[in-house]
Parts: structure tokens; C-alpha cells; sequence
């Protein structure tokens, strides 16, 4: 009963939006960049919705992964809790054009970069001032990893390789 009354309290919240962004009333009859561009403006405002509520902040112990967990210090870090999965669903008939940003670009900077580097760049992630994306190619492949070609030289210490 708490969960069925979390999650209607939490579809409310897009229902009764003043900004009218998460109607679905004209989706039809949209070309597909406008929906592109809407999807994008629902993203935005889901999230100022969140972060007004207090979803995933600091204090918030909504966290239930191991992504939300190793992201938790990130104030305002909303994507992996399950008040923000109830909200998406609850307005999913349009993809997130900035989901490559949380679902592989925030992971990849967590995994990769030192405590120094994502300090400087998580919140620059979190407030939007810079969305990335990933991709992954190979000149004269594509995105066909199967046809993805190394190759591997060696290098002696004394040409200039790292001592090891």
C-alpha cells in the first residue's frame, strides 16, 4: 500500500505540472525533431522537479544500487534512485535524448577518472554545464566492434617506454 501510494504521490507530480511539458496530446502529429526537442524539455523539468523535492540528495537514502551508491556524494544525483525510474515511467513514451549522459558518460567518469577529476567534472555533469555521450568506433569500422583491429608495439625502456 506505501509503494502504491509513493508512486501515485509521484505521478501526481507530472499530472498536475503547471508547465503543461509532459502532455502527450499532440505526440502524433509532431516530427520527430520536436519530439526530440520536447523529450528533451520533459528531461529538464523532471529533473528540476526532483532536485526540488529533494530526490537523491545528499541525505537521501533512496539509493539502492551500486551506481547510485559509488554516486551518492553527488548532490542532486537522481537517475539511479526509484523515485526517478516511477517518474520516467510514468511519462516514458518519449526516449531521453540525454540518457547516454547518466547511463554511460557519469559511469565512465566515475570509473576512470581520480578523486581530483571528478571533482572537477561530476558536478559540472550533475548542474548540466557540460552533457556528454559516449561513443565508441574505429576508423574504417564504424561501430562494428566485431571488426575492430589493435595492434600492439613494443617499445624498449631506453626508446622512450615507461620504466616497467
Amino acid at each position: 500500500a506505501d509503494a502504491t501510494s509513493k508512486r501515485r504521490l509521484l505521478e501526481s507530480w507530472i499530472i498536475r505540472d503547471p508547465t503543461g511539458v509532459f502532455s502527450n496530446d499532440d505526440n502524433n502529429y509532431l516530427h520527430r525533431s520536436e519530439r526530440h526537442t520536447r523529450a528533451l524539455a520533459k528531461f529538464v523539468r523532471l529533473v528540476e522537479l526532483v532536485r526540488a523535492a529533494g530526490v537523491g540528495g545528499k541525505k537521501s537514502n533512496n539509493t539502492s544500487s551500486s551506481t547510485a551508491a559509488a554516486v551518492n556524494h553527488l548532490e542532486g544525483e537522481i537517475i539511479a534512485t526509484p523515485e526517478f525510474l516511477t517518474l520516467v515511467n510514468a511519462i516514458s513514451d518519449d526516449p531521453f535524448p540525454t540518457s547516454l549522459h547518466w547511463v554511460m558518460f557519469v559511469p565512465n567518469i566515475l570509473t576512470l577518472c581520480d578523486a581530483e577529476q571528478q571533482a572537477l567534472w561530476l558536478p559540472l555533469c550533475r548542474d548540466w554545464k557540460m552533457i556528454g555521450c559516449y561513443a565508441q568506433t574505429e576508423l574504417g569500422h564504424g561501430s562494428n566492434i566485431r571488426a575492430l583491429e589493435t595492434t600492439a608495439t613494443f617499445l624498449k625502456e631506453s626508446d622512450g617506454a615507461a620504466p616497467g
